[in-house]
């Protein structure tokens, strides 16, 4: 389904997360070989682009050994191999020395991991994966505490890092929550500092962007979308798309909640249509994109399908922007701040 779309599939078998044990996914897989095998070769024999997967280590060095041979006779190009056990964590010691052994033992590429507590350059990354006698490296928590670590020319200032991710966030109007998640890893040594702890207690954006002094520019940027979403819903013709259930009528359109009074919104506004006109409530279907990771919504009304073509971060955005849709169709206001005039 996906395989036009990616240029490699990799099976992830190295998530120690509660979530991932519980619901045998992840590094449950690893006392299933079984189902490794039967995953992995359906897979190798079933795409035709290249299939990889991860591992973490099993408690003994041959028990390890006899799984990462298996899983490269299932035919799988590269094997990644974090060297703690399921039950450890960052604290404890990455076992260089399993990784070592298993890049000696198969013919594919080995790729090491859990490293990061050694890395703050790309010297250092090299270094990882050429003590582990590895052909690359892959590194997870050191890239999200400063993801210049592989600039060739040296790591850059966290501080500088810092300014650039949110001016790239301001500008790509990323979601929040992210935002704020990925900072918190930059500052994961400084999270007790003042900054570090206002940016936790931070409930929105614009409280985010006000500690690196770019709040100004935020809400300027904010204003930029609101004036081109206008003028590209003016510009737009709706479209009428065949749906699992019926014509659905589209148009571009994205909800920004400072647009609209504490107490409004186009659901809202929607709904109060919908019984003034004596009509069935809005009924709301949202599906998750696999690959963007975004929420498309659509709204039944009195029969007719609404839809927006533009995905949001949030489920609950993502039906705000299907109610503008209907709204805009029907002729009626969506309840955002009126535009003063100049």
């Amino acid at each position: 389904m996906v395989e036009q779309d990616v240029a490699a599939i990799d099976v992830n078998m190295g998530c120690p997360k509660e979530f991932s044990i519980k619901g045998g996914m992840g590094a449950a897989l690893l006392k299933m070989p079984d189902k490794i095998q039967e995953i992995l070769t359906t897979l190798v024999q079933g795409v035709a682009i290249p299939v990889t997967c991860k591992i973490r280590i099993l408690p003994e060095l041959e028990e390890t050994l006899e799984l990462c041979r298996m899983i490269e006779r299932c035919g799988v190009k590269a094997i990644a191999v974090h060297g703690r056990l399921k039950e450890e964590r960052p604290q404890h010691k990455n076992h260089e020395d399993v990784i070592r052994e298993v890049s000696r033992t198969l013919s594919i590429p080995v790729i090491a991991n859990g490293g990061s507590d050694t890395i703050r350059c790309r010297q250092d990354v090299e270094r990882f994966w050429k003590r582990c006698g590895a052909a690359s490296a892959l590194v997870a928590r050191a890239a999200m505490w400063n993801m210049s670590i592989f600039r060739e020319e040296g790591t850059l200032d966290l501080e500088e890092v810092m300014s650039q991710y949110v001016k790239l966030a301001i500008e790509y109007d990323n979601e929040y929550h992210n935002t704020k998640y990925c900072l918190q890893q930059m500052l994961h040594e400084q999270l007790e500092t003042e900054r570090g702890k206002k940016l936790q207690s931070a409930m929105c954006a614009e409280q985010i962007f006000a500690l690196y002094g770019m709040d100004e520019h935020y809400r300027e940027f904010q204003k930029e979308i609101l004036r081109r979403s206008s003028r590209e819903n003016e510009a737009c013709t709706f479209t009428v798309i065949e749906g699992k259930d019926g014509p659905v009528i589209s148009l571009p359109a994205k909800f920004i909640r400072q647009h609209y009074p504490h107490q409004t919104s186009p659901k809202v506004v929607l709904f109060d249509y919908c019984r003034d006109k004596r009509l069935p409530r809005p009924i709301y279907s949202t599906e998750c994109h696999c690959t963007s990771k975004k929420f498309f919504a659509t709204v039944d009304v009195d029969g007719q399908k609404y839809s927006s073509s533009l995905g949001e971060g949030r489920k609950h955005y993502a039906e705000q922007s299907a109610a503008i849709v209907c709204l805009t169709k029907l002729g009626v206001a969506d309840g955002r701040h009126e535009k003063k005039s100049p």
